[in-house]
Order: C-alpha cells, then structure tokens, then sequence
C-alpha cells in the first residue's frame, strides 16, 4: 500500500507542468493528469510567459477546449501508439504560435475552416467558435489542418510590442 502511494505521488509530480504562467501550468497539469489515467501521452513544448498579455479567462479558455477537443479525440484511437498529443507555445517575429496536434481516426468535416460533429449537434462545436472568437480579439486567428491522420490546431496571435518577450 505504502509503494503503491509513493508510485501514485510520483506519477502526480511527474504530470506536473511549469511553463513560466501559473494559469498554464494549472491546466497543463490537469489535463496532463487526464492523459495519464486515459493513457495518453501528452507533450508539452511552452513559454508560458508569451502569454502573460492573454487574460486568464481567454487561457483557460484556448487551452482548456482545444486540450479537452484533443483528449475526446484520442480517446478514441485504437492504436495505442496514436494515443499522443503535442503542445507548443513559441514566438517567431512578434507573434505568438499555439500548436496542438493529434492523431485521430475516423473522418472530421470542416465548416467554414471549423470542425464540427454528428455527436450532439445542439452543443458540439462552441468550443471552437470560442477559441475563434478570442483568436479575433487579440488581432489573431486560427487555424485547423487534417493531414495523414493528425489534426493540427494553431492559434496565431501578435504579441502587444510592450509585452514582447525575447525567445
């Protein structure tokens, strides 16, 4: 029972995430912790303080759904090996790049450049016209790509002059 403790305590400290942004690392923690107990394995590439001009709300937001959208999706793979996600935050040139990828199977279809499904036709698909709606609110957008059987997400903001953090 005491090894049994010790493991789980390790596995907790382990999913642990510190990216520079407490808010970030809150959500990248849980979700991470969700990963793990649906043995999904999740990567995390972040500068967590490109984001600081973001209010939290907007961060917990982006993240939360595209990871939540990400975990239901490979939830589903069959191949174990598929069962991935990637996170990077970077900069290039004074913008901010939010990438997340996965693998899924099945077919997605895309309305006006969104993914959208037959599931729950009344409530599926919010989440990503909210991260389109914060996208549009800093100056930014986002975009959705479905090559080889990955789904790649990206979210490109222009980082506020005053807030420019070198990389």
């Amino acid at each position: 029972e005491s090894i049994a403790e010790i493991e789980h305590a390790v596995m907790i400290y382990d999913c642990t995430v510190k990216t520079g942004n407490d808010v970030l690392d809150v959500i990248l923690t849980e979700k991470k912790l969700l990963c793990e107990s649906k043995n999904i394995q999740m990567t995390c590439v972040v500068k967590g303080e490109l984001i600081s001009f973001l209010d939290t709300l907007d961060v917990y937001s982006l993240f939360g759904n595209a990871l939540s959208n990400a975990i239901e999706s490979v939830s589903e793979e069959p191949d174990i090996d598929n069962r991935c996600i990637g996170v990077t935050v970077k900069s290039v040139g004074g913008m901010l790049f939010i990438h997340v990828e996965n693998y899924f199977s099945g077919k997605i279809k895309l309305e006006n450049g969104l993914p959208v499904t037959q599931r729950d036709k009344n409530y599926h698909g919010f989440g990503m016209k909210s991260m389109e709606r914060i996208a549009a609110k800093y100056g930014g957008e986002i975009s959705v790509v479905i090559s080889d059987g990955k789904f790649n997400l990206d979210i490109i903001l222009p980082i506020p002059k005053k807030k420019l953090v070198k990389r």
